[in-house]
């Protein structure tokens, strides 16, 4: 049923008045739809200063990372060791390896590179101390006077501790043959 008196009086609204309704019923509209999300939303700056952040964290992860396979090649073991938690431990096709035969390793005399090339990396912030940082590696060089070819995918998680970030685990998988 129609409420005559609410039609009979905007029957008599002019053009004007109806554009100025129309106007203030749009904006009044505008403001509702727009107000939950101007209260709601992050301001534009803390947004971008926290990705900022996570990319600063990330590009000086993937720094260390690339220091610590020079730092390896180089043979500086001080220094390479620095970058590991006391609970480092690595992954391979040969099983796991606890930090003290993972660093022996990796310090190997006999093992001498010709060329290593670390690409591709991709930084995944798994919790708010721990990065996941996986890439390829590329290598060749001599493994005991045999040469060696080197494709993987290697992965690294590196955790804040006590203010500082150390590596955690590493694990490097065979890339497929073409």
């Amino acid at each position: 049923m129609t409420n005559n008196r609410i039609y009979a009086k905007h029957r008599r609204i002019s053009a004007w008045q109806c554009g100025a309704f129309l106007a203030s019923l749009s904006l009044a509209v505008a403001i509702d739809i727009m107000a939950p999300s101007v209260c709601y939303a992050t301001p534009q700056s803390q947004t971008q200063s926290h990705i900022t952040l996570k990319d600063a964290i990330g590009q000086r992860l993937i720094a260390n990372e690339r220091m610590s396979w020079e730092l390896a090649i180089k043979g500086e073991a001080t220094s390479y060791k620095a970058f590991h938690a006391p609970d480092f431990f690595t992954v391979s096709g040969t099983g796991v390896t606890n930090r003290e035969l993972s660093e022996a390793s990796a310090m190997d005399s006999k093992v001498h590179f010709d060329q290593c090339d670390l690409s591709g990396f991709d930084v995944r912030f798994v919790a708010e101390n721990a990065v996941l940082i996986t890439y390829r590696v590329k290598a060749a060089g001599l493994d005991h006077g045999k040469a060696f070819q080197l494709d993987s995918y290697a992965s690294s998680l590196w955790m804040k501790r006590n203010g500082q970030w150390l590596n955690v685990f590493y694990q490097a998988t065979p890339a497929p043959t073409q």
